[in-house]
């Protein structure tokens, strides 16, 4: 038993590589094609017997075999002296296409050939040979097919403008009359500085030092371009000319010597002296130049001579195109000077935005590529087809027709002469000759297929720096954009037929610089629809890892190599790196074509790494290859490195589909419980039926399988003694396995069919070619199931079960609360019985389940759900289950204003099914504790009559108690009456300070918002004018809150305070006081004599005379 462990194993490992290893191409390559020229492997492509390899150093193309070794091919080789009197400098091979049919080969094979004749211009053009079945039937100059029927055009047009028939004599080598020589005007560029004394003076400098920069960085390219610098301040003055640039070194030095004039921003006065003094041709301007004119200002205008508009509409300024670089938190942070200097850039798009002048360095580039980009737009005098390196690129269409690609015509705008078979005239495609420079259309050619209608197909990888596609179909032609700058989109392609239907289908366009972290390359697919390519919702890429891998580099059609019907395509990423010391090695893609398209993610990547050589640039070119041997159906492909051909066969596709029965395909009723009357044996069988290139007499395939019975079930219900693993030979005369034995021993789960789960792979042959690979994009699993007899009344069952009595225990909950909110679910089935059944609750986040009772219940706290299985297996007829879920509220302010719960009811009797659905809508508020109170000081005041008025000070004071732990926005607002009948009131201060005053005709109003319970104290001074007894000073407050949003219980909203004003009354009495005075005054002498006539003060005084007897 061990030892067939151990070799299970092993074989499952074995297997196991194999599979990581690929799909059907096998990465032992089947040969090796080699040549000194390094540059032997660049280009591939099909020929009849195997395929065409150009040597493009030697000038050579090679036709390499299977069994034999590369051939030259008769006569490719351009080895005349000289073309048409004209000294020849051959050039190597740039281009190579074929055209294959079951009658004939043809072969179009271009060389660059410089020429040079005295006094005049240097042509550089492709020389091409077509060559049909071995022979050369036409040697062909593309560009001199063009020019010719140019100069034919021209004799027919008397009325040619002098400098276009000056150009095409230079172009025919005839004599230019002297004064007609169409000089370059290039492009001017005027620097407006603000030398303004906002500016200090080390900030002076940096501005000069990023000019100087400029300057020195175009120069690098541009040999036609002239600067000129303009300073303003309380003057404007020229510091540099157009005519001060010949001496790049004394033009510097003037830059770096320049004064700054301080005072005042005048722009617009700076700007009009550009036109009126710098772009004149007696200051060394030209009419036809290119102008541009930048300005460097930290500021807004300060300008009251000239209006800033009316300077830009000046009809000087047509066709000057402008930039405006801001310099600093002046014009940064104001909206009129933003307004300014983008009105003055024309775009916003031109107008640089930067902190400090610091910062001007990291815009330096920006403003370096708008020139350059300026200059190549000048094309009035440039080169038409001089150095037009027709040939470049080549095509043979479906139709015959031949298609050369002219990269460097007008000024490299470039553009794709098309040839059609068996015509003497030529058709030059191309966007415009208006078109930017440096877009290198014609840079790879290609052509799709529509009917009897051919579409012809160029990319230009620099156009307007993204690149693009261009597709022309007859007059007209559509434009596909690239989306980087810089990934060289559309510099290689590919037309796919993917249902071999001899209508195109896909268009693939190759981005390989394409870049996110280095320059990984990708693939963009665009599909062919009613005569429009529209780009599909993916791209394809290579592996994360490999940054600098240029995945694009080369894509090609390889033809139907899994044997779906469906053509496949392989890409090329040659600078994949070997290992972690980025040895550049290579490597390629597999994608296969299928009904809907092509699968979106590789089934297969092969490197030089997988089969120990060491190449580099593996996958610059690949291709399918023929094989000329007879009765060989094998399929091959080529790959291309550096002096290199290495070809890979391939391994047929074969689709295994197992058929399998059971003699009980059902488990009856009687036979699902426990114990012996419920068991009973069946028979398993397995047969496995061929698709797609099946086996042939003498081949065997040996199959690794795994039987799993039951699969997925712990507690068996049928179950299988015999080996588990075991390897069956697939022949032509053997498909189907032994008959095997299982064992039914009962159920306790008498409702999920049993599963029986059948796993193959091919084992591969050690050391060896398999005859067969599985294919990638079929299972390689196949399961039979057997199902349980349902107790029904009809076929399908039909349970009644219902939500309808289940309610909310509330219809709001409080956030903050431990309020409890509760559905009970009284559940009865009325029906069928109910395999399966389960209820799931998805709730709202504001929620958390508090308790679950009745059903085994399984909360799901990341997906918000509660998931219970009712009576699970069997919910039977009549059964009933009372199920009570209990949620809190969480202790989190929540913005809704009403909650969901949603209870969905579910049998599994015929497949998922929904018994019954119910929402449950509460509403959501968050708690709120508040009450308001106030005090005034003084609360009463008292005034004695008489008095003269004098202010009263008073102070009122709400406060709010309690806790807004939810950040309530609370409002509070207070009025207090301006004036009573007899009292005058004055605010003399309050707090908080962000709370807002005003008043009307009669009344003070302070609105305060606040979310911290805070203070709010008013002081006011009262001048009362005493009248009426009765005079009362209010204030009162009153609080609101969001109601939807927030829950108050108890809240005391309304506070009033009052100050009451009470009158002391004064009662004048003098002349009683006076008389009441003098009447006791008279009295006290009454009552004195009379008790003097009584002898009272006598008797005392004879006491105390008397002598003590003591």
């Amino acid at each position: 038993m061990d030892y067939h462990i151990k070799m299970f194993a092993a074989v499952l490992l074995v297997a196991g590589i194999y599979t990581a290893a690929g799909f059907n191409i096998l990465k032992k390559p089947v040969h090796n094609f080699t040549n000194s020229d390094k540059l032997f492997g660049q280009t591939i492509i099909k020929s009849k017997n195997g395929v065409f390899v150009p040597s493009p150093t030697n000038g050579k193309v090679f036709e390499c075999t299977l069994g034999k070794a590369c051939s030259t091919v008769v006569a490719t080789h351009h080895t005349e002296p000289s073309v048409k009197g004209k000294k020849a400098t051959p050039r190597p091979i740039t281009s190579i296409s074929s055209s294959l049919s079951e009658e004939e080969e043809q072969l179009l094979v271009c060389n660059q050939i410089r020429t040079k004749k005295k006094a005049s211009p240097e042509n550089f053009n492709g020389f091409c040979a077509r060559v049909l079945n071995q022979k050369v039937e036409d040697n062909i100059n593309p560009a001199d097919l063009v020019s010719e029927q140019l100069r034919r055009t021209a004799a027919n047009n008397t009325s040619e403008a002098p400098s276009r028939k000056r150009r095409q004599a230079e172009q025919n080598g005839s004599d230019v009359g002297e004064g007609e020589d169409d000089e370059d005007s290039g492009t001017e560029i005027a620097f407006v500085l603000d030398g303004s004394g906002s500016i200090e003076p080390e900030d002076f400098i940096r501005a000069k030092d990023f000019m100087s920069n400029v300057m020195k960085k175009v120069w690098e390219s541009c040999f036609t371009c002239n600067f000129a610098i303009v300073q303003f301040g309380s003057d404007i003055r020229t510091e540099l000319s157009l005519l001060e640039n010949d001496n790049v070194a004394k033009a510097l030095d003037k830059v770096k010597n320049i004064e700054q004039i301080g005072k005042r921003t005048k722009t617009a006065s700076a700007l009009y002296h550009v036109l009126t003094e710098v772009f004149v041709p007696e200051n060394g301007s030209k009419k036809e130049a290119s102008k541009m004119i930048i300005v460097l200002s930290d500021g807004e205008m300060r300008d009251t001579q000239r209006n800033l508009t009316e300077v830009l509409n000046m009809k000087e300024m047509e066709g000057v195109l402008r930039f405006a670089i801001g310099v600093g938190d002046e014009i940064l942070n104001s909206r009129k000077a933003i307004k300014e200097m983008t009105q003055i850039a024309g775009d916003a798009e031109r107008f640089f935005k930067v902190s400090n002048y610091a910062a001007l360095e990291t815009i330096l580039s920006n403003i370096e590529k708008s020139i350059i980009n300026l200059e190549g737009i000048n094309k009035g005098v440039g080169f038409q087809f001089e150095l037009a390196e027709a040939g470049f690129s080549s095509h043979l269409t479906h139709e015959g027709s031949m298609l050369f690609g002219a990269v460097g015509a007008y000024d490299w705008s470039g553009g794709i002469i098309l040839k059609r078979e068996e015509e003497k005239t030529v058709t030059f495609l191309n966007a415009t000759k208006e078109e930017p420079r440096f877009s290198y259309l014609g840079y790879s050619v290609a052509s799709a297929h529509i009917g009897t209608k051919t579409l012809y197909i160029s990319g230009a990888p620099r156009y307007n720096l993204t690149g693009a596609v261009f597709i022309f179909d007859g007059p007209n032609q559509d434009l596909i954009d690239g989306d980087q700058v810089g990934s060289y989109f559309g510099s290689v392609l590919c037309a796919l037929d993917i249902d071999n239907n001899q209508d195109t289908d896909y268009l693939l366009v190759g981005a390989p610089h394409y870049h996110e972290k280095g320059e990984e390359g990708k693939v963009l697919v665009y599909k062919l629809h009613q005569g429009k390519f529209e780009k599909e919702g993916y791209v394809l890429r290579g592996m994360g890892k490999y940054i600098y891998a240029r995945f694009g580099s080369a894509i090609a059609d390889i033809g139907d190599i899994d044997g779906n019907k469906y053509s496949d395509v392989a890409v090329g990423a040659p600078l994949e790196a070997a290992d972690d010391l980025t040895d550049i090695s290579g490597g390629i893609y597999i994608y296969n074509g299928f009904e809907d398209g092509l699968k979106q993610q590789s089934s297969q990547r092969i490197a030089p790494s997988d089969f120990g050589m060491k190449l580099v640039h593996f996958g610059q070119a690949v291709s399918a290859m023929s094989d000329a041997r007879k009765n060989n159906k094998e399929i091959f492909i080529s790959v291309g490195s550096d002096g290199v051909v290495t070809v890979f066969k391939t391994v047929p596709v074969i689709i295994l589909e197992p058929q399998i029965t059971v003699d009980h395909e059902k488990i009856l009723l009687a036979q699902q419980g426990k114990g012996k009357s419920s068991e009973f044996n069946t028979i398993f069988k397995m047969c496995f039926n061929e698709q797609r290139n099946k086996i042939i007499a003498g081949e065997t395939l040996n199959i690794e399988c795994q039987i799993d019975v039951d699969s997925d079930k712990e507690e068996k219900r049928l179950i299988d003694n015999q080996e588990k693993r075991f390897i069956f030979n697939l022949t032509s005369e053997q498909n189907c396995l032994q008959p095997r034995d299982l064992e039914y021993v009962g159920c306790y789960d008498c409702f999920t069919p049993i599963k029986i789960k059948v796993r193959f792979t091919l084992i591969p042959v050690p050391d060896g070619i398999p005859a067969r690979v599985l294919d990638a994009f079929t299972p390689k699993e196949s399961i039979k199931e057997i199902p349980f007899e349902k107790e029904c009344k009809e076929t399908n069952c039909k349970s009644d079960i219902s939500l309808a009595s289940s309610t909310l225990s509330t219809d709001l909950i409080i956030i903050g609360s431990s309020e409890t909110l509760t559905i009970t679910f009284d559940l009865l089935n009325s029906g069928d019985s109910s395999y399966m059944t389960t209820l799931t609750l998805s709730y709202p986040e504001i929620l958390q389940s508090k308790k679950n009772e009745g059903g085994q219940c399984e909360v799901k706290k990341d997906e918000l759900q509660i998931v219970c299985k009712l009576l699970h297996p069997v919910f039977r007829r009549s059964a009933q289950n009372k199920v009570t879920i209990a949620w809190q509220p969480i202790d989190k302010k929540s913005d809704l204003s009403n909650g969901t719960i949603t209870a969905a009811l579910t049998g599994g009797n015929n497949g998922t099914e929904e018994l019954d659905f119910k929402s449950y809508v509460f509403g959501v508020k968050n708690a709120l504790e508040l009450q308001l109170t106030g005090t005034v000081s003084p609360n009463i005041i008292t005034i004695e009559e008489g008095e003269k008025p004098l202010p009263k000070e008073l102070h009122f004071s709400f406060k709010l108690l309690g806790e807004n732990k939810y950040k309530a926005k609370i409002n509070v607002t207070v009025t207090i009456p301006k004036q009573k009948q007899q009292t005058e009131l004055t605010i003399t201060s309050f707090e908080p300070k962000n709370c807002t005053v005003f008043d009307d005709k009669d009344d003070y109003h302070f609105h305060c918002t606040l979310t911290d319970l805070q203070d709010i104290n008013i002081k006011a001074t009262a001048l009362i004018h005493f009248e009426d007894t009765h005079e009362k000073i209010t204030a009162t407050a009153e609080l609101s809150f969001d109601e939807n949003v927030f829950y108050g219980k108890d809240i005391r909203k309304t506070e009033k305070l009052e100050v009451a004003i009470k009158k002391l009354k004064v009662v004048k009495s003098t002349a009683l006081i006076i008389g009441g005075s003098i009447g006791g005054f008279i009295l006290l002498i009454i009552i004195i004599i009379i008790l003097f006539k009584c002898g009272f003060f006598k008797r005392r005084h004879r006491m105390e005379r008397t002598p003590s007897t003591h």
